[in-house]
C-alpha cells in the first residue's frame, strides 16, 4: 500500500515538473529568438504531452499490479 501511495505522489510531482519544464524551456528559447508567445505555447505542450505520459505510465503500472494484466476480451458472438 506504502509503494503505490509514494508512486502516486511521485507523479504528481512529476507532472507539475515536466509541464514546468517545457513551459520554462519554451519561455527562454522565446527570449533568445524574440518569438514570444509561440514557442512557450510549444514548451508548455510538449511538457503536457509527457506529463500525460507519465500518469499514463503509472496507471498501467498500477492495473498490472492490481491483476488486469491485458485488454479484456469481449466474446461478441462472431465466432
Amino acid at each position: 500500500m506504502w509503494r503505490i501511495a509514494g508512486t502516486t505522489g511521485a507523479v504528481g510531482i512529476e507532472i507539475a515538473v515536466a509541464i514546468a519544464i517545457g513551459y520554462l524551456g519554451g519561455n527562454y528559447l522565446d527570449h533568445k529568438f524574440g518569438t514570444h508567445p509561440w514557442l512557450s505555447y510549444v514548451g508548455f505542450a510538449i511538457g503536457l504531452c509527457a506529463a500525460v505520459k507519465a500518469l499514463v505510465r503509472v496507471a498501467r503500472a498500477y492495473k498490472r499490479e492490481q491483476g488486469g494484466d491485458g485488454p479484456e476480451q469481449k466474446n461478441d458472438g462472431r465466432g
